[in-house]
């Protein structure tokens, strides 16, 4: 792991003059304890000469005697500020070894802190990466390197453009603007064509980082490669797509009258869906609950499905438990979104009549409530063996009766305003059918 600091080579200065500094103390003091033992020396020799002076009495010359007396005064003045100033000087030195001793111990567990930030994000399958406020690479991580097949020590301090081709360089410091503008994480899904034409996914998690020391204006880029994860997803959704369009055709295969009708009802209920904002899990729930609503009809003689007449009360309960029986089957499969609950509760009714539970209203799910009116509308506009179908308008209007009661009033409206303004988007919706 490295890091980028601005500071980094005045800090090494810093630790070498410090080094400089801490020696040239310690030979002022040799220097000043050596000079302190020579005036003491000088003293002692200076009162010696001074009492044997006074020993030889008159004939002991004045110059001699009060120059030596001067001399011995000097060297004891001075021997005192001498070794006063090596006692403040060996305190200093004391001092500054203690102070040194500290730095070394917070250096040591900066150092060892470093190391385990270098551990854990060497060994993290993503890339990690953050920049410095002039969008300066300020730390690598291992994967990192590897993948711009360049040591991480090359990377830091230098800018994108150094790096990453100039769109791409752009297209980051974009981002990274973005990034520290926002409040909240960023994550955006690019699809990268690499040198050799093999298309990525690459999520890109983008995070400002909190105002510490050094690291204001630093963004935090964490990349992962979603390749495989959407692949297989695509791959699961097509296989899931194969298997459902092979069940509608079973449902078509035992009732011809009835043929495109589980389709339509799945296309309806997509359609509806969207209109009404849903998230997408749930735009896909009831397009899948809606094309296998029927799929239970497998179970129901051939002969209830082609009769010409009328229902029975009988048989047409056998036709309603059926879609509740689509829901046992289907519990088999591993849909993304609700939709065996939604196949479930595709019989009640809004005002709280209908079946397995007796539902009402908001309890019972929105994906049902769609499928359930398209549904409806599917069957009253086709044509069966005992009956015409209804127009696109008398269809609209019959369930409009019904609103608050069979169905909810707001999926007929969203219902009703794709019919009306986007039919082409459908094409089993003919606009003059509303006539």
């Amino acid at each position: 792991m490295e890091f980028h600091r601005q500071i980094d080579p005045a800090h090494s200065t810093q630790e070498e003059s410090g080094d400089e500094s801490s020696s040239l103390q310690t030979r002022r003091h040799v220097i000043l304890s050596i000079v302190a033992i020579i005036l003491f020396v000088s003293s002692l020799v200076g009162v010696l000469r001074l009492a044997v002076g006074m020993q030889l009495g008159p004939n002991t010359p004045a110059l001699d005697y009060y120059l030596t007396l001067a001399l011995t005064v000097f060297s004891l003045v001075l021997t005192s500020i001498v070794m006063s100033y090596e006692a403040r000087m060996a305190e200093r030195i004391i001092l500054t070894s203690n102070f040194q001793n500290r730095i070394d111990q917070l250096e040591n567990r900066l150092k060892y802190r470093e190391d385990m930030l270098r551990l854990v994000s060497d060994h993290q399958p993503a890339s990690i990466t953050i920049f410095d406020r002039h969008n300066r690479y300020f730390f690598v991580n291992e994967a990192v390197a590897e993948k711009l097949g360049r040591p991480s020590a090359e990377l830091i301090g230098q800018p994108p453009i150094r790096v990453l081709s100039s769109e791409l360089a752009k297209k980051l410091e974009i981002q990274l603007a973005e990034a520290r503008a926002s409040d909240d994480p960023i994550e955006v899904v690019d699809r990268v064509v690499d040198e050799k034409g093999v298309t990525r996914f690459l999520m890109r998690h983008y995070e400002a980082v909190s105002k510490l020391a050094e690291m204001e204006g630093c963004v935090m880029l964490r990349e992962e490669d979603l390749t495989n994860l959407i692949v297989e997803r695509e791959r699961r959704e097509q296989m899931l797509k194969h298997v459902i369009d092979t069940l509608v055709a079973v449902v078509d295969r035992r009732d011809p009258y009835a043929s495109g009708h589980s389709l339509r009802v799945g296309q309806l209920s997509k359609v509806i869906a969207e209109e009404m904002g849903l998230e997408r899990v749930l735009i896909e729930a009831a397009e899948i609950a809606g094309s296998l609503m029927n799929f239970g009809k497998v179970l129901v003689s051939r002969r209830i499905l082609t009769k010409t007449s009328a229902l029975t009360p009988d048989e047409l309960q056998r036709v309603r438990d059926s879609i509740l029986t689509s829901a046992d089957i289907l519990a088999i499969i591993g849909f993304d979104g609700p939709v065996v609950p939604t196949l479930r509760q595709v019989l009640e009714r809004y005002d709280g009549t209908g079946v397995p539970e007796g539902l009402k209203g908001e309890d019972i799910m929105v994906t049902a409530r769609i499928v359930s009116a398209a549904n409806a509308f599917v069957a009253f506009v086709s044509p069966r063996a005992h009956r015409d179908g209804l127009s696109f308008k008398e269809a609209l209007s019959a369930m409009a009766g019904e609103a608050g009661k069979s169905y909810d009033e707001r999926v007929l409206v969203a219902m009703a305003h794709f019919i009306e303004n986007r039919p082409a988007k459908l094409d089993w919706l003919v606009a003059n059918k509303l006539t």
